[in-house]
């Protein structure tokens, strides 16, 4: 049995009994694939009840799915890798709130990202200290896409207010811009910060060139981040 079969044979059963929704209206909130369907929505309370840690993922226009943390994986030099995974194997993995991997996701999927130096999201965006530059290399997939070499520019943006699990926050915005010389090939992503805790409540990333945005709202935060 794979990780992903495992873990989901493992989640699912406790999202059925932890939540109030039928099972049969579940199977069409989860995935993030199909054009059609309807968002997933949960209630505060059944979001809290689920012992695992849970996000909202949109990939590009398709429909928004529930995702729960399947798994996290210790870094040495940074915060954990945060697996989030869907009923039908999607996986989005994040570290410090960016997206580091995805798999099974329709065309392109990104297979990793390297860097010599910390990612200013690690070491915190709303610290005065933190660069507002950096440099890192992305693969991805299909075909041989190996080490392209992808420079971003953070610019704060200001502040909003943003509803995240039924609570509204005041948001600090952080602007990224990603450039990826080589292919002359330009991105933007979005961060919300909670100006009171620090904590990223939402983002809106292109992982790789090619591939859709993806937004993210963190539901209920994994406990190492609080």
């Amino acid at each position: 049995m794979t990780f992903s079969r495992l873990a989901l044979s493992l989640i699912l059963p406790a999202f059925l009994l932890g939540c109030s929704q039928k099972a049969s209206n579940l199977a069409d909130t989860y995935s993030m694939l199909y054009q059609g369907f309807p968002d997933a929505t949960y209630s505060r309370s059944d979001i809290n009840a689920l012992p695992y840690a849970s996000i909202y993922a949109r990939l590009g226009e398709g429909p928004r799915g529930f995702l729960v943390l399947a798994f996290a994986e210790p870094n040495a030099t940074t915060a954990p890798t945060l697996k989030w995974l869907s009923a039908d194997q999607e996986v989005i993995a994040t570290t410090a709130g960016r997206i580091t991997k995805t798999l099974t996701l329709p065309g392109t999927n990104l297979v990793a990202i390297h860097s010599d130096t910390p990612d200013p999201l690690a070491l915190g965006l709303m610290n005065a200290t933190t660069p507002q530059q950096w440099q890192f290399q992305l693969d991805f997939m299909p075909g041989y896409h190996i080490g392209y070499q992808a420079n971003s520019q953070f610019k704060r943006q200001g502040q909003q207010t943003i509803t995240i699990n039924e609570q509204t926050h005041n948001a600090a915005l952080f602007i990224e811009t990603v450039t990826v010389s080589t292919i002359e090939r330009q991105w933007t992503n979005r961060y919300w910060f909670d100006l009171d805790s620090g904590r990223l409540l939402k983002t809106e990333q292109t992982p790789a060139p090619d591939m859709a945005p993806i937004t993210i709202d963190f539901l209920k935060p994994y406990q190492g981040d609080l």
